[in-house]
C-alpha cells in the first residue's frame, strides 16, 4: 500500500511536505531543547559567590587600613587571612562559571582579568608574607592591596553585569520558547493532518479506480470483467450447493439503426435508460453487467430454467411498454433475450456464455423482441418439455 502511496502524485507530494515537516520539526526540536537548557540555567549560587567576593573587598581595605595604623603580626596575619579569602572567592566564582556553558562566551573577554588578578592575589600574599617580618612594608602592601581591590570590585561588577544581561536573556528566551514549543505543536499537527487527508485521498482514489475497473463509464452497470469473476464464484457455490444458475443475454433490437437515426447521444440515453429499468427490475442478488455495445448480461443464481424464462419476458415486456419519457422516438426500443441454465454448476462461465448467446441469436433469427432459450444437452431439464414450454410462452406472450 506504500508503494501504491508513493506511485500516486499526491501521495509524493504528501511524502515530501512530510519529509520537510520533519526536518523542520527536527530543527524546531534541537532548538527548544537548547532553549530550555539556556531557560533552565541557575545563576544563584554564581550571584552568591560574586556578592561574597564583593563584600570580602571592603574588609580586606579596613584590615590594610588598620593594620597602617598600628602594625602588628595579628594585624597583617588578619590581613593575609583577607587576602585568602578573596582567592578564595575568584577560585570559587571562576568555577561557577565553568558549570555555565552558556554563559562562558559571554565572559570570555574577562578570562585575562581572572588570570592578572589570580597572579596579583598570589604576589599580594607573598607581600603579605614578608610584612610579617618587615612591618615598614605594610604601606606599600596596602597601596598594591587598594589597586587589587578595586580591579576585584570592577571585576566582579562586570560578571553581575553579564549576569544580568543573561538572565535578560533568559526571559526572551523562555518567550521565544513558547513561541517556538507553539510552532513545533503546529506543524505536528499539521503533518499529521496532512498525512491524514492523503491516506484518506488515497483511500478515495482507490475505491474511485477499483469502481471504474469493475463498472461501465455509460451506464453505472457492472462491467465484463467483473461479470466474470461474479459469475465464477456463483458457478463455484453452485456446484457445492447442487443448486441451479441462469445466465440471461439481453441485445436492445436494432440499436445502430437508433444511432444512425437519432445519434449517438440519443443512442447514449437510450442505453443508460435500459439499463436504469433493467437494474430496477432485477432482483438484489442478481448480478446485471453491460458487456458489449448494446449487450447486456444477467446472471440469476438459484434460478431454474423456468424461472428465468418468467423473469426474461417480464423484462422484454416492460422495456417494450416503458416509454422514453425524455426522447422522442418513433418506436420504444426493444430487447431479445438468450436464456440458458447450469443445473449444478458444473459448467466454466465461457461454456454457460456461449449457450446464452446461441439462445440470442436464435431469438433476434426468429424476429427479435422475443425470447429463446437454449440448455446445455448434459444438463437434464428439470420439468418435462420445459424448452417447448418456454417458447409457447413467450409466442403467447407475443401475440397478446
Amino acid at each position: 500500500m506504500m508503494r501504491r502511496f508513493l506511485r500516486q502524485p499526491g501521495g509524493r507530494l504528501a511524502s515530501i511536505f512530510a519529509v520537510i515537516l520533519c526536518a523542520m520539526s527536527a530543527v524546531m526540536g534541537s532548538y527548544v531543547y537548547s532553549a530550555c537548557q539556556k531557560a533552565s540555567a541557575d545563576y544563584t549560587t554564581l550571584v552568591s559567590d560574586i556578592v561574597l567576593a564583593q563584600q570580602a573587598t571592603p574588609q580586606l581595605r579596613a584590615a590594610l587600613e588598620e593594620g597602617s595604623r598600628q602594625p602588628s603580626s595579628e594585624h597583617i596575619k588578619y590581613i593575609d587571612y583577607f587576602i585568602s579569602l578573596s582567592k578564595q572567592h575568584l577560585n570559587n566564582i571562576q568555577s561557577s562559571i565553568e558549570r555555565h556553558r552558556y554563559l562562558i562566551s559571554d565572559v570570555e573577554y574577562l578570562h585575562n582579568h581572572f588570570s592578572e588578578l589570580s597572579n596579583r592575589l598570589s604576589d599580594l600574599t607573598q607581600q603579605s608574607q614578608q610584612a610579617q617580618q618587615r612591618p615598614e612594608l605594610i604601606d606599600p602592601l596596602q597601596r598594591v592591596a587598594m589597586e587589587v581591590g578595586g580591579a576585584q570590585a570592577w571585576l566582579y561588577n562586570q560578571l553581575l553585569e553579564e549576569v544580568r544581561d543573561t538572565s535578560v536573556q533568559q526571559r526572551l528566551v523562555m518567550q521565544r520558547l513558547s513561541i517556538a514549543v507553539s510552532a513545533l505543536l503546529v506543524l505536528m499537527v499539521s503533518a499529521a493532518i496532512t498525512l491524514c487527508l492523503a491516506v484518506i485521498h488515497l483511500h478515495r482514489q482507490r475505491n474511485v479506480m477499483h469502481q471504474l475497473m469493475l463498472t461501465d463509464e455509460l451506464t453505472g452497470l457492472y462491467n465484463r470483467r467483473h461479470l466474470v469473476n461474479v459469475a465464477s464464484a456463483a458457478l463455484t457455490q453452485a456446484l457445492r450447493d447442487r443448486a441451479p444458475l441462469s445466465l440471461l443475454l439481453l441485445d436492445i433490437d436494432h440499436f445502430k439503426q437508433i444511432n444512425d437515426t437519432y445519434g449517438h447521444p440519443t443512442g447514449d440515453k437510450v442505453l443508460r435508460q435500459i439499463s436504469k429499468q433493467l437494474r430496477e427490475l432485477s432482483r438484489p442478488s442478481d448480478t446485471l453487467a453491460r458487456i458489449g455495445g448494446e449487450e447486456f448480461c444477467l446472471l440469476m443464481p438459484n434460478t431454474a430454467t423456468h424461472d428465468a424464462l418468467q423473469a426474461a419476458d417480464r423484462l422484454r415486456r416492460e422495456i417494450e411498454v416503458n416509454a422514453m419519457s425524455d426522447m422522442e422516438l418513433h418506436a420504444n426500443p426493444t430487447i431479445s433475450i438468450g436464456v440458458t441454465t447450469c443445473q449444478s454448476g458444473s459448467l466454466t462461465f465461457e461454456q454457460l456464455y456461449s449457450f446464452a448467446d446461441k439462445a440470442l441469436y436464435q431469438a433476434k433469427a426468429l424476429g427479435r423482441n422475443r425470447v429463446e432459450s437454449l440448455l446445455p444437452p448434459t444438463e437434464p431439464s428439470p420439468y418435462s418439455e420445459l424448452q417447448a414450454y418456454g417458447h409457447t410462452l413467450i409466442r403467447e406472450s407475443s401475440d397478446s
